[in-house]
């Protein structure tokens, strides 16, 4: 009895012997190959030298692990060979960081990038040598940049935030100051008012006085052109009166038995045309004592409407002519062809009006010159000056209380980041656009025209690292353009890139020090003495790039 109970803990210790010598295990300890150390204490066998696949599904020899046949239906049983295919391999890469492939992708005859010790080519067929050391100091290189990018970035930062919330405060401030002056600029408007009001008054009645005095003077101005007017209405009237009567004998006296289609519509039309003309309304009689303006005003309108006469009657002409059949010799469409072809010369279709005339227009009433005149009008050029000033000045603090609300009712981030950054705007150029964005303001597109892209429309998540610009010009045939702006940390703030992944729909990446992190442990806006030495000047943060950046109002 003693004896056998000194052989079986001799047997179990060499069964788990056995089958730990025949798993496929790492060279330097006891865990199967492909397997990463936070997972090690998961492939260790019980004191019968099985193990249970991870899902609880199987039990199996731990032998069976990496034998490359596929027990596990999650393949956890194959970690370092392609049998199951669905789990990870891992690689140690030391020198570098370790990581992880799929396992179908071990012994494939190809070196995967994400091992660079080659230990997922170890059957020998693939030679993948270990170049860890090299890739491991290229990272390590490029990290040091990127920490280098982050670690001004954020200086850069703390000197956004601390002129956002010192912005923040001066706008109230500045506020305050501009809403205790809107009495008073309003006050000097209405006093400027009155006083160009009554200045008005007193030259309305001044030159009520004297009307006609400045209406004789007025038709002795305009006389030569009524006259000249006069004499165009008159040409014109008899221009339409001799193809009214051109049409009228083409109706009557063409020859009907050949049915030319042509002159049968020019014929129908001209009918149409009388008629409408039997329904016009008569223009009513005029004052006889009306003024000069008028006179010239009521010249033009009925000249304007014997023109467009002209026009159709011409049109009717011009049609038949195009295509009357020349076959038929009829004697009446040959005179009409005639009258037309003589009458084109001199007609301009496209402004439906005689070829080298300029409509005439009215010059300015000439002044009155005389002293008392002249004083009245002085007296109100001062008193629409003075009003001018003072309705400027109540703009700009209406204006400047508008602006200035809106900015503190802006969402610059928690630390009031991004307030250095409202309305600078920066252009990205490609081989055929150029793309512009003013950040809390509008986006658009140029190349011989410019498109509207979107306006701010607000921020996307939490992170204020993404804002969204919408309600752009409609695509052809799409939706409203838009744009999604998204940032990462950099030393200046420019777009590094602008491409369309979907119709319309537009992604902008902006590199600014706006959303650079700063340490942790370390308040927002406060820096080391070196940074607060650089910040006394919180204008000045973002000098540097400043070649691809426009303020809104230089667009």
């Amino acid at each position: 009895m003693k004896s056998n109970s000194v052989c079986f803990p001799i047997l179990a210790t060499l069964a788990l012997s056995v089958a730990l010598t025949r798993a496929n295990v790492n060279n330097n300890n006891n865990t199967p190959r492909g397997v990463s150390p936070s997972n090690a204490k998961l492939y260790v066998p019980d004191s019968g030298g099985t193990w249970s696949c991870l899902d609880g599904s199987k039990i199996i020899p731990f032998s069976a692990v990496n034998d490359d046949y596929c027990d596990c239906v999650d393949g956890s049983d194959e970690p370092g060979t392609s049998a199951c295919g669905t789990g990870q391999f891992y690689c140690a890469n030391i020198g570098h960081t370790p990581s992880s492939i799929k396992t179908s992708r071990v012994n494939d005859g190809v070196c995967d990038e994400e091992c660079c010790d080659g230990s997922d080519e170890y059957d020998g067929q693939t030679h993948c040598p270990n170049v860890c050391e090299e890739v491991g100091a290229k990272a390590r290189e490029e990290n040091d940049r990127i920490q280098s990018i982050q670690n001004e970035g954020a200086r850069l930062r703390r000197g956004f935030i601390k002129y956002g919330k010192a912005n923040k405060v001066s706008l109230a401030n500045e506020l305050e100051t501009l809403k205790g002056q809107v009495d008073k600029v309003q006050e000097a408007l209405t006093d400027a008012r009155a006083k160009l009001d009554a200045a008005n008054e007193a030259q309305d009645a001044y030159l009520e006085g004297s009307k006609s005095e400045r209406e004789a003077a007025r038709k002795q101005q305009l006389e030569p052109i009524i006259q000249e007017q006069t004499k165009r209405l008159k040409y014109a009237t008899e221009v339409r009166d001799m193809l009214r009567l051109t049409l009228q004998n083409l109706k009557e006296k063409h020859n009907k038995n050949y049915h030319d289609l042509a002159v049968k519509g020019t014929v129908s039309g001209f009918d149409e045309y009388i008629v409408a003309q039997g329904e016009k309304t008569e223009p009513a009689q005029e004052d006889s004592d009306i003024s000069s303006d008028r006179q010239f005003d009521t010249l033009v309108d009925e000249t304007s409407v014997v023109l467009r006469d002209i026009g159709t009657l011409h049109d009717l002409l011009d049609g038949m002519k195009r295509d009357y059949n020349t076959e038929y010799n009829d004697e009446a469409v040959l005179a009409a062809v005639r009258v037309t072809e003589d009458f084109e010369v001199t007609w301009d279709s496209s402004r439906l009006d005689f070829v080298d005339v300029e409509h005439l227009v009215l010059p300015e009433e000439l002044p009155v010159n005389n002293p008392e005149a002249e004083k009245f009008r002085d007296e109100v050029d001062l008193a629409q000056e003075a009003f001018n000033d003072a309705s400027d000045k109540e703009s700009k603090v209406q204006e400047g209380i508008r602006e200035i609300e809106r900015k503190l009712n802006m969402d610059f981030g928690p630390d009031e980041t991004f307030a250095q950054l409202v309305d600078n705007c920066f252009d990205f150029k490609d081989t055929e656009y150029t793309y512009s964005i003013c950040l809390f303001g509008d986006a658009n597109q140029s190349s011989h025209s410019s498109t509207h892209l979107g306006k701010f429309s607000g921020w996307e998540g939490d992170n204020y690292d993404v804002q969204m610009y919408t309600g752009g010009a409609k695509c052809w045939n799409g939706p409203e353009r838009s744009v999604k702006l998204v940032m990462s940390c950099g030393t200046k703030t420019e777009i590094v890139s602008v491409t369309e992944p979907e119709k319309c729909e537009y992604l902008f990446k902006l590199q600014t020090p706006a959303v650079c992190p700063i340490p942790e442990g370390e308040a927002e806006g406060e820096g080391g003495a070196e940074d607060q030495e650089q910040e006394q000047s919180a204008e000045g943060v973002q000098q540097e790039g400043e070649e691809n950046t426009r303020k809104h109002d230089e667009l």
